[in-house]
C-alpha cells in the first residue's frame, strides 16, 4: 500500500484503533505496539480493501493482533506495571459514573470487555462485531449479555461498599 494512503488511515483511524486494542489487551503500550503492527503490515503489503468497510478491515487485523499477543508466552510471563494507565488517560472525558462503568470494564475478561467495547463505545452492530472478533453473532451476543450481567453485579457491590 502507498505511503500516503497508510498516513491518512492512520489519521483518521489510529485513535479508534488504540482504544480498542486497550480494552482488549488492557495496556497503553501493548496497544501502540498494536497499532504500529498494523499500520506496518499495511506498508508492507500490497493490500487492497473496499473504503466503505476501511475501519471494519483495521479493527479486524487489530483484533487479531491482539488474539496473537494475548496468545504469546511473553505476554502470559511479564508484568503489566501501567494497567491502570488507559483508565486514568479517560476520566477527562467521563463523568464520575462513566469512570466507575469503564473501571469495572477494564477489569472484565477479554472475551466480555472487547465486544462490549465494540458495541458500546463504537457503535458496532453484533454482526459487525462477530466479523471483527471471528466468532458467531450468538457468541456476541452472550458475551455481551453476560458483561452486562458481571458489570451490573460489580457496581452494585461497589456502590454497596460505598454506602456502608
Amino acid at each position: 500500500m502507498k505511503n500516503e494512503v497508510v498516513v491518512k488511515l492512520f489519521d483518521s483511524y489510529a485513535d479508534d484503533l488504540y482504544r480498542f486494542a486497550v480494552s482488549y489487551v488492557g495496556s497503553g503500550h501493548d496497544a501502540e505496539d498494536i497499532v504500529q503492527d498494523v499500520f506496518l503490515k499495511l506498508l508492507s503489503k500490497n493490500m487492497l480493501f473496499d473504503r466503505r468497510f476501511e475501519k471494519a478491515y483495521l479493527l479486524t487485523m487489530t483484533a487479531n493482533q491482539c488474539k496473537d499477543l494475548l496468545k504469546s508466552k511473553a505476554r502470559k510471563t511479564s508484568v503489566d506495571l501501567e494497567s491502570n494507565e488507559y483508565q486514568l488517560t479517560c476520566y477527562e472525558r467521563f463523568s464520575e459514573d462513566d469512570r466507575a462503568v469503564f473501571d469495572e470494564l477494564m477489569n472484565l475478561p477479554d472475551m466480555y470487555r472487547a465486544p462490549i467495547h465494540l458495541f458500546f463505545y463504537e457503535g458496532y452492530t453484533y454482526k459487525e462485531i462477530s466479523k471483527i472478533l471471528k466468532v458467531s453473532e450468538s457468541a456476541v451476543a452472550m458475551r455481551i449479555k453476560r458483561g452486562k450481567e458481571q458489570l451490573k453485579i460489580r457496581l452494585e457491590d461497589e456502590h454497596e461498599r460505598d454506602v456502608r
